[in-house]
């Protein structure tokens, strides 16, 4: 039974804050205690919603991420380690992970209350960064884990090595390292596969690589990936999920994992993940509308 329900804004959305008050109302008629970050409890003045992440952890029992792909991501490094389902209402956008159009919220969430929904489990990566022997960061990621050059593009030397075996040293922009989640996003601009969510596997792509003969790379979610930022490589920055930032010294050493964490989706509407990319990535030729009508052979 949904009890209480904790929501993340995106800050930079246009109408964000007002679309929050009218969830939060909806909730509060239901008798359904909310809970907000400081922030977003002092924008629409409601100090009484105030919780820090780990209260809201604690107590929630899902997690509303009001914004795009970017906001959900970020709910899912945040509250990953409490486990609580994702409800991503999208705010405009690609919106390719979250689920429910803002002007459709109202039919979501009564989805939700009557528990008229099923979940999906996704993998996150956890990188590492060891300087001098020393871990010194360390971040979940749910779609990607990038190094590249920060600043003017210039060519680094990344040293991968895939269950302490050498695989190459990648002369290039950078190197994308993604879930079966994140295929759609970085790593497919970089010209990496579209993996179907439910695979165990992690992509490696390089981002405009120096030889052309080095092509994206699929290991297993068993394989821990060891890269070595190479001299003269200065300049490097690592990004996770495309929001927070590592800067990167010559011969420092990221390792990335599978996560011990996953992040738990609510899905509310029978959709097949082809269908998904026919819409939100516009593929052309047959539409899945049509192929769905074709009578079987």
């Amino acid at each position: 039974m949904l009890e209480v329900v904790g929501i993340i804004v995106n800050r930079e959305k246009k109408d964000a804050l007002n679309y929050a008050l009218s969830i939060i109302e909806w909730l509060e008629k239901r008798k359904i205690q909310v809970l907000v970050t400081r922030w977003g409890g002092g924008k629409i003045n409601r100090d009484d919603l105030i919780a820090d992440k780990e209260e809201i952890g604690r107590r929630a029992d899902l997690i509303i991420s009001l914004g795009g792909d970017g906001t959900l991501c970020r709910a899912a490094r945040d509250f990953a380690p409490y486990d609580i389902p994702l409800l991503g209402i999208n705010l405009g956008g690609l919106g390719f992970l979250t689920e429910v159009p803002i002007s459709e919220y109202k039919e979501g969430l009564a989805k939700v209350l009557r528990e008229e929904y099923k979940t999906e489990k996704r993998l996150m990566l956890e990188a590492s960064i060891f300087r001098d022997k020393k871990k010194i960061e360390t971040s979940l990621a749910l779609n990607d884990i990038v190094i590249s050059e920060r600043g003017s593009p210039r060519i680094i030397n990344l040293k991968t090595f895939v269950s302490e075996e050498f695989v190459t040293t990648y002369s290039a922009d950078g190197l994308v390292i993604s879930t079966p989640t994140g295929s759609t996003a970085y790593s497919l601009s970089a010209g990496g596969p579209v993996v179907h969510p439910n695979l165990d596997v992690i992509v490696l792509s390089p981002i405009c690589a120096h030889t052309l003969a080095v092509r994206p790379l699929i290991i297993s979610q068993t394989d821990e990936i060891k890269v070595i930022i190479e001299p003269p490589s200065d300049k490097v920055l690592l990004t996770v999920d495309g929001q927070i930032g590592f800067e990167l010294e010559k011969k420092d050493i990221i390792k990335v994992k599978k996560s011990s964490r996953e992040a738990t989706l609510i899905r509310l509407k029978e959709r097949f993940f082809f269908q998904r990319l026919e819409s939100k990535l516009g593929w052309t030729g047959i539409t899945y509308k049509t192929f769905r009508q074709t009578p079987e052979v």
